[in-house]
Parts: C-alpha cells; structure tokens; sequence
C-alpha cells in the first residue's frame, strides 16, 4: 500500500516524481535482507548465511527464508521475529514524507485517509477521474465550489522539496 499511496500523491501533484523516486531509494536503502537480520538477531551464523546463499544461487526460485526453514536453521519464531525486524527497518512512505519534511504529519495522516477512504489505485484513479473528487491541495475553493459531503478535502500547500532524512533529536 506504500507505493500506491506514494503513486496517490504523485497524481494528485503532492510530490513530484523525483520526490516519490527520492522516498523510494531511501525506503530501500534502509531495509535490511533477512540474511542481515539473521546475522544481526544471532539466529545465524555468518558460515550458514553463506552456505544458504550459495545454495540459492542454484535454486532461484526459492527464499532465503524459505531455504533456512527447510534446512532447520529456524522456526517459524524466529521467521516471524525476522519479518517483524524488517518491517521496522524499512520505514512507510507516509513516515517518509515528514521526515523528509515534504509533508507534515497533519497533512500525511489527511491524505493517506483520503486515499484510503477513495479507494485509490492507479488504474481506477485514471479510469474514474472525472466522477471522484479529488483532494484540493494548495488552492482555495471557489465560492460557488462545494466540497464532497462524505470526506472533507485535504488544503495544503506544498513545501519545499528536501529529499533526505532530517536529523533526528
């Protein structure tokens, strides 16, 4: 749902294109491999991480979670505590955002309900454009305009674009 709603933005000219890719480069330079979070959680060691990874370089099609499991290295606890520590080193896009300071976490938490609410995806956002209201950001509505009944739209301006983690205190 990440990038969709990283594509949502994009439509909607929240961010440019180069922002979202921006997000993205930096989402993946913070993920870890499961092989890293084996090592790193001392499920593995550095000799079996190896020999797995040898191993699927024959076996393509299979994962190194998959492999470990099979080869008894790990449970199905230490699988779920392997994806778990994934899914916190690889931050949301929404997170993103107002890290980067391209959005605050008013205007985030705003659209990603708009988004959810509309049921965006790329496809129908094109298909039914004409017929779904669309987030009004940095514009005001004309006074004959009336906003949709059911979901309020969203009026931010867009900030300046900074494509880099701010530093945390």
């Amino acid at each position: 749902m990440s990038l969709k709603f990283g594509i949502y933005l994009v439509e909607q000219r929240v961010i440019s294109a180069e922002q979202f890719c921006g997000l993205v480069k930096i989402q993946q330079e913070s993920s870890h491999t499961m092989a890293t979070i084996a090592l790193r959680k001392n499920l593995m060691t550095i000799k079996q991480v190896n020999n797995l990874l040898t191993q699927m370089e024959t076996q393509t099609s299979i994962s190194f979670e998959d492999l470990a499991l099979e080869n008894g290295m790990i449970d199905s606890s230490d699988l779920n505590m392997m994806k778990q520590s994934k899914e916190v080193s690889c931050p949301p896009i929404r997170q993103l955002l107002v890290e980067c300071g391209l959005l605050t976490q008013h205007q985030t938490k705003v659209l990603l309900e708009h988004f959810e609410k509309n049921g965006y995806t790329s496809v129908q956002h094109k298909a039914a454009s004409a017929t779904m209201p669309k987030p009004n950001i940095g514009k005001t509505l004309a006074p004959s305009a009336k906003p949709a009944a059911s979901m309020p739209q969203p009026k931010f301006q867009q900030r300046r674009p900074v494509i880099q983690r701010q530093p945390t205190t």
